[in-house]
């Protein structure tokens, strides 16, 4: 018998013009089928101790029984008892005996269910799939200074290397590289988590100027360009800082100021509309603001520096509702990050508050595909 080759062939006669082809009768397959049928019947599935029996064992052994007796009390095969001794033996030294010039020991075998129960789950760790980094040092280099140094979040960073094409023989999603960073493949990179408590609020007057709710739908759908959110971010003192956010490419503009007035407020967007001149009213269509008081002279910031006309519309969000500014807030958080709250914002200078809004201006985004706020405004400036 040759195994794996047909043994019986059944010809057949020609059919409508056709010569059908012969059926193979593969002896050695079969076989082989019955072998694994019966010996799933015959053979029970070995199963793995619990941490619960390897205890009893534990116990059992130091009240002197014998392995015979264990393996009866506990139902279970008198060479699994010997496999599991084996393996969760370590070498214990007891004092026997002491004299005048020195103590008398012995070295002796025991068990230890603990011992045992880790070199089981050291075991089961090694397996599924091997890590998808593999031995990437180049990647986790990367990855820790642009991190650590550089203060970008680990997955703007994943998103840069794919949008720059930067070559790396690592390729992974966001979610398997958050769980590599919990089980500690990149030491240096500690991640916190953030708890925020919300209280339910309630407002009693109406804002200043134009509510948000007479605002244009398209403004609220990121649709077009041109749409502002801007607040102030405070310190202890007097001194702010007046920033800027552009609705669609996150694009972050920052004012240092010496105190957080609605003047001051002013003299920074008559600066922005000597900057852009002509072009500010295409830029800055809108300005949503929320209902501080250095937000109050609505007529003041949007009145023209250059006569009667107005330069843009300012539009107020409802009382207690960061949300409706949801852009602003978000990079307020960036601005964080650099200068942490309690800062005093008076000793920082006016090169290290520009600093800090390229650092936000250059960090690759998901929301934009990982491009960067700088890229994206220079684009809608371009098709203007």
């Amino acid at each position: 018998i040759v195994w794996g080759k047909p043994l019986f062939v059944k010809r057949y006669k020609r059919q409508g013009g056709k010569v059908q082809r012969p059926l193979p009768f593969n002896f050695g397959i079969i076989l082989n089928k019955l072998f694994r049928y019966f010996k799933g019947k015959i053979m029970k599935k070995r199963k793995n101790l619990t941490f619960t029996q390897r205890l009893q064992i534990e116990t059992l052994l130091n009240a002197k029984k014998s392995k015979k007796e264990i393996a009866e009390l506990l139902n279970l095969n008198l060479s699994t008892i010997y496999r599991e001794i084996k393996k969760g033996a370590y070498e214990y030294t007891l004092k026997t005996d002491s004299f005048w010039y020195g103590i008398k020991t012995k070295k002796i075998i025991k068990y230890s269910a603990q011992i045992s129960q880790d070199r089981y789950n050291l075991v089961c760790s090694a397996k599924g799939r091997p890590l998808k980094i593999g031995n990437d040092y180049d990647f986790v280099k990367y990855m820790e200074k642009r991190v650590i140094k550089d203060k970008i979040s680990p997955c703007a960073v994943l998103g840069e290397i794919k949008y720059k094409k930067i070559p790396f023989n690592t390729n992974i999603s966001k979610t398997t590289l958050y769980r590599y960073i919990g089980m500690g493949l990149f030491p240096h990179i500690k991640l916190a988590k953030r708890k925020k408590e919300y209280k339910k609020t309630y407002f009693k007057r109406a804002p200043k100027g134009t509510s948000i709710e007479l605002r244009p739908l398209e403004i609220s759908q990121r649709t077009s360009f041109g749409h502002w959110e801007m607040d102030c971010v405070c310190d202890k003192t007097k001194s702010a800082l007046l920033v800027l956010s552009e609705r669609l490419t996150r694009k972050e503009i920052i004012f240092k100021m010496e105190n957080q007035k609605s003047t001051s407020i002013i003299k920074c967007l008559n600066f922005l509309e000597k900057k852009f001149g002509s072009s500010f009213k295409t830029i800055f269509k809108t300005i949503t603001v929320d209902n501080g008081s250095e937000f109050a002279d609505y007529l003041g910031m949007e009145k023209s520096f250059y006569g009667k006309d107005n330069r843009t519309k300012i539009y107020y969000c409802h009382p207690y509702s960061s949300s409706e500014r949801g852009t602003n807030e978000r990079l307020n958080r960036e601005i964080r990050r650099l200068i942490p709250k309690g800062s005093d914002i008076s000793k920082y200078s006016v090169k290290e508050i520009k600093k800090v809004e390229e650092w936000i201006n250059d960090y690759p985004r998901e929301i934009l595909g990982y491009a960067t706020s700088s890229e994206m405004f220079s684009k809608q400036i371009q098709s203007l």
